[in-house]
């Protein structure tokens, strides 16, 4: 037996596990606003909640399956690259100066220059 055939059953599980996992990974996050936190939340169940109703409930969870694996590669590779813990976010004097960067250069910047660095490092 699944889940009832309700679009707030699908809503009601994605921001439980939304909530969950900011509550395990809020460390890395605790230097972006709370309003841009809570909007990603909103943004992503939403999206997610548009891919269930029009793709059916297999596919929207493929989809949420897929964004989280990515997402999960993506955080500890470019933490491990650049020697931070990606559960602990230590050395914490990495993960700060890594920040900083983040915050003078943008994200997706500062992450495609260390990428692109390491790779001529390589």
């Amino acid at each position: 037996m699944g889940l009832p055939d309700s679009r707030w059953v699908d809503v009601a599980a994605l921001t439980t596990l939304f909530v969950a996992l900011t509550l395990v990974f809020d460390r890395f996050e605790r230097h972006k606003p709370a309003w841009r936190r809570v909007a990603k939340i909103a943004l992503l169940v939403a999206l997610l909640a548009v891919a269930i109703e029009g793709l059916g409930r297999a596919w929207g969870y493929t989809v949420l399956g897929l964004l989280l694996l990515s997402g999960v590669a993506l955080h500890f590779t470019a933490l491990s690259r650049l020697g931070i813990s990606g559960w602990t976010g230590e050395p914490r004097d990495k993960f700060e100066a890594l920040l900083q960067e983040i915050d003078a250069h943008g994200e997706a910047p500062t992450l495609i220059r260390h990428a692109r660095d390491r790779k001529l490092g390589d």
